[in-house]
């Protein structure tokens, strides 16, 4: 008994060194006598982020959404996963930061070309996951990052209003990228060690790596993590505003409800002419049967299939194929009619029975809506037909104003703010501090009547090419060391030798 408690010890106790040494054979054995400071180990604490940020997810995605964002324990979990990620993008703008103030691009230049990209493909996951809770915010930024997709024309591939297609590219599409990157970047940097200073003046030594130290800090930063989800979480997470429906909208908008509905059926909502917005063409990503050339038939999405359907249930009369028989000027009247009487807050009951059939039409889908069963038509329409595609849904909530403006919450969101920003009345829910440029460039544009919102994504894409092209642009590839920013992080408090006096040379004669 005895010897086998000791053969199963020694199993573990050998698993152990071997694994250890398996880890131990990618560490980089010496470094220059500053590569022990904080400023040069920041790279392995956002591979721990990582990690924690992968476990967290992990454990997030086994529970699913409504654990997530309704249970106090998987609010908890969630608000670790986001401090996780803040932390992550912060020491990612430090790290790259000290990098480019030390000039390291001009001798690594292929691994700060692959750490730029690291840094956008992350931008990218975590505006993806922002967009994942079932919240009014989180909605507003699916609507406003779909803008932003559109405007690169790319908004039919990448649509943040499928919030399936939304966490595959979340939780396995770009994370697979970061793995690959992240892998290429190490290996980088394993294999040559850590860049050492371009500039003559700068004394520095090669030591033993201190990986005591970089473990410790690395622990620090992972309490810290922990820490800023759960001390911050409550105040964050709440008060939490579930996402807008449907049903909702109906239920507390009912005339604005039924007025968008004959909108979307004249073609002159805001869906309806999207595609006409962009100052270089076609950018409408909301098409039919998954036909990208094709602009979305409004009436049909939002009016005609909705209406046949509940036809075809109930086996009323149907005052949709009585209205289409008029002659066109008696329908545009009846139209017009219609809208002008809900627009005065008509009564949806009073308009069951109107003698007029488009506004009829109007009230049954409204009641529809009420009732809960028009939303679901509504994601049976879209081309993945998988009932997470919220597309129509979304955008008949943003033509009726309801995702920019929801009297009685406490949110305050705008167009320009991009929705990955949380504005709310209570200053410290403000968060992503990092998109605050990128704010203040929308803000700027919206007062510009010429200005269209596209111009900010080419700016932001220009803004990332210089970034990825730097080791190669002459003047601004010399532009830390103008402004000697190496010095930051190349000094006597980083290194030893810079804090040692230099020996006096002898007196002559």
């Amino acid at each position: 008994m005895s010897n086998g408690k000791e053969k199963s010890a020694s199993f573990w106790v050998g698993l152990y060194r071997e694994l250890k040494e398996f880890g131990e054979s990618f560490y980089i054995k010496e470094v220059p006598s500053y590569g022990n400071s904080f400023w040069f180990q920041i790279g392995f604490f956002i591979i721990a982020l990582g990690v924690l940020l992968g476990i967290t997810g992990g454990i997030m995605l086994v529970f699913g959404p409504y654990w997530w964002n309704y249970t106090v324990i998987g609010m908890y979990v969630s608000q670790v996963h986001f401090w996780s990620a803040e932390l992550l993008v912060t020491l990612l703008f430090l790290h790259l930061f000290v990098n480019f103030s030390t000039s390291a691009f001009k001798r690594r230049k292929d691994t700060w070309v692959v750490g730029v990209l690291l840094l956008l493909v992350t931008l990218i996951t975590y505006a993806f996951g922002v967009g994942l809770n079932n919240t009014v915010v989180a909605q507003y930024n699916d609507k406003s990052a779909a803008g932003f997709w559109n405007s690169l024309l790319l908004g039919y591939i990448v649509n943040p209003e499928n919030l399936g297609a939304v966490l595959g590219w979340h939780v396995m599409v770009v994370p697979l990228i970061l793995v690959v990157l992240v892998g290429v970047h190490f290996i980088l940097v394993e294999r040559r060690g850590i860049s050492t200073p371009h500039r003559k003046e700068i004394r520095y030594s090669m030591v033993p790596a201190d990986h005591g130290k970089m473990f410790k800090r690395t622990a620090g930063v992972l309490i810290l993590a922990v820490a800023l989800g759960v001390a911050l979480g409550p105040l964050w997470a709440y008060p939490l505003i579930p996402a807008l429906n449907t049903t909702w909208a109906a239920q507390h908008y009912p005339d604005d409800f039924a007025a968008t509905l004959l909108l979307e059926y004249n073609g002159t909502s805001g869906t309806a002419t999207y595609a006409k917005l962009s100052p270089i063409g076609y950018v409408n990503p909301y098409a039919d049967s998954g036909d990208p050339i094709t602009y979305v038939n409004t009436s049909e999405v939002y009016v005609v299939v909705p209406y046949e359907k509940y036809v075809n249930m109930t086996g009323f009369r149907n005052e949709l194929a009585a209205f289409s028989s008029e002659g066109q000027s008696e329908r545009l009247s009846q139209l017009s009619q219609a809208y002008a009487y809900f627009e005065d807050n008509g009564s949806i009951a009073e308009a069951l029975n109107s003698s007029n059939p488009i506004e009829q039409v109007a009230a049954v889908l409204t009641r529809m809506a009420q009732a809960g069963t028009y939303g679901g038509v509504l994601t049976s329409e879209t081309y993945d037909r998988s009932g997470l595609d919220e597309t129509y849904e979304m955008r008949l909530l943003t033509d009726m104003g309801l995702i920019h403006n929801v009297e009685g919450i406490q949110y305050q969101l705008n167009e320009k703010y991009m929705g990955m920003i949380k504005y709310n009345l209570k200053p410290w829910q403000i968060g992503a501090y990092w998109l605050a440029p990128y704010d203040a460039l929308e803000a700027w544009g919206d007062g510009i009547s010429w200005w269209h919102s596209l111009y900010n994504e080419l700016i932001i894409m220009a803004f990332f090419l210089i970034l990825l092209l730097l080791p190669w642009i002459p003047g601004i590839r010399d532009i830390p060391d103008a402004l000697r920013l190496y010095k930051l992080f190349w000094n006597r408090y980083t290194i030893p030798e810079m804090a040692e006096k230099k020996p006096q040379g002898k007196a002559s004669g």
